[in-house]
């Protein structure tokens, strides 16, 4: 977080996060879903921010396979 963030916009941040990333999308994908959440309930979006290694993209990766994946193969 880029400072203190509410109790109530963390929790909707991280289930719109979590949700994302169980669903199958990118860590970004997943990061500004969390922030729409919080925008979307009133909240201070701009605290999250995504900070990764430069050798990673987080556009690129993926902690869960889509739904489907294994079907479509």
């Amino acid at each position: 977080m880029a400072g203190e963030i509410d109790d109530t916009d963390a929790i909707t941040y991280a289930t719109g996060l979590y949700a994302s990333i169980a669903n199958g999308q990118s860590i970004n994908s997943a990061h500004m879903a969390g922030k729409a959440a919080v925008e979307l309930a009133g909240g201070e979006y701009e605290l999250p921010v995504l900070v990764a290694a430069s050798n990673v993209n987080p556009a690129a990766v993926k902690l869960v396979k889509p739904p489907g994946e294994d079907e479509a193969a």
